[in-house]
């Protein structure tokens, strides 16, 4: 008799537990995808996430406004860092990707550390070189623009 009630039993749990799993947002999601998606942009090619500013974004977001003013000799000059920028990092990027789903899956199938962790130091040193790329940018942003120009800039974020 038991045995009889066990299975229907455990299939009421399996549906039940699933059910609050949808309910709770978790559908097809596990728990650490999910923390990935709160902790921010799990993509990104750089160490730094947040606190650097897309100085190449801004300046395309602002690049007729008649305040920031650009003259035809910083906006050749800003094309040529923002061209130089983007080809650097989306070369590094989908390799950053790749590594990264890498040592995740590698994680999950329990590969041994030794393996590992060299992808990891690699992961490490592409995302430092986007990162130098970045503030090369915004360093060289801000050798063409004027103090004023900045100023807007800054204020416009």
């Amino acid at each position: 008799m038991q045995h009889k009630l066990l299975l229907p039993l455990l299939g009421l749990t399996l549906l039940a537990s699933l059910s609050l799993q949808a309910a709770n947002g978790m559908g097809t999601q596990n728990p650490s995808q999910k923390m990935m998606k709160k902790a921010g942009k799990p993509n990104s090619p750089f160490l730094i996430n947040g606190g650097l500013p897309h100085m190449t974004m801004m300046i395309k977001q602002n690049w007729d406004n008649t305040t920031l003013a650009l003259t035809a000799q910083q906006k050749e000059k800003l094309l040529l860092v923002r061209q130089t920028t983007m080809s650097s990092v989306q070369s590094i990027k989908p390799q950053t990707m790749q590594l990264s789903m890498k040592i995740k899956e590698m994680s999950r199938n329990a590969a041994a550390i030794s393996k590992i962790n060299p992808l990891i130091d690699e992961l490490a040193q592409l995302k430092a070189q986007a990162t130098k790329v970045h503030v090369k940018c915004i360093h060289n942003t801000k050798t063409i623009l004027t103090p004023e120009q900045l100023r807007f800039l800054m204020q416009a974020r």
